[in-house]
């Protein structure tokens, strides 16, 4: 699975709707894990599956590829260039339902070098810590069960296994907030740098365009 994100993610890297190429290939293998999950919770037969639809709908990437709903939150936080946090208040509403084509065309993150790194590794260690979790048993495995990928953080994991997956969830969303601040915060520092300059260009301008009637002469015509 971690190898199916990394290229999902660079799919999208390079304006490829990854989820829907890589997703070609990989869903109906987890489609099946989790209607195997779901005959287990409820007649016993088989095993339960970590890796399912659900795991990677809600535990690998909530709020859309990257995980981006932590992004959204650190450009809250610490951005104050006029772009970004108009952009903020712009994708926040469709962030809580894992809708972040406006981050991802708009920010962008579509063939921007300084935003790969935390766009491919949030979910990669969101993949691992929840894997991580649910085979200590310390979360449940996802009972199969079909829960809209556009269900909001925390009450989607709440309903896939039980309060211990809410729980994961804010976790896992704190943890990329974090991971993504300093690489937000240094793309913002740009925007605000390219913003100054041009309110200072425009002063200027305004200023070469304003006429002094007090140097007018009519004796000098």
């Amino acid at each position: 699975m971690v190898v199916a994100y990394i290229f999902l993610h660079l799919f999208w890297f390079f304006g490829i709707n990854g989820g829907s190429v890589v997703g070609a290939v990989f869903n109906p293998i987890l489609q099946t894990l989790s209607a195997e999950n779901v005959a287990f919770f409820t007649t016993g037969a088989g095993s339960p599956h970590i890796i399912c639809q659900q795991f990677q709908d809600l535990f690998a990437t909530f709020g859309g590829c990257g995980s981006t709903l932590s992004l959204v939150i650190a450009m809250f936080m610490v951005c104050k260039s006029e772009r970004i946090k108009k952009l903020s208040k712009l994708a926040l509403v469709p962030g809580i339902f894992g809708i972040n084509e406006p981050i991802v065309f708009g920010l962008p993150l579509v063939l921007n070098p300084a935003m790969l790194i935390p766009f491919m590794l949030v979910p990669t260690l969101n993949i691992v810590i929840s894997y991580a979790c649910m085979s200590l048993g310390l979360v449940p495995v996802c009972s199969g069960i079909n829960i809209p990928w556009t269900m909001p953080v925390i009450i989607s994991g709440f309903l896939a296994t039980n309060w211990a997956g809410a729980l994961l969830q804010a976790l896992l969303l704190v943890m990329g907030v974090f991971i993504y601040i300093p690489f937000i915060k240094a793309m913002d520092n740009e925007y605000l740098k390219e913003e100054r300059e041009s309110v200072a260009k425009l002063a200027k301008t305004d200023e070469a365009d304003d006429i002094d009637l007090d140097n007018l002469s009519f004796d000098d015509l």
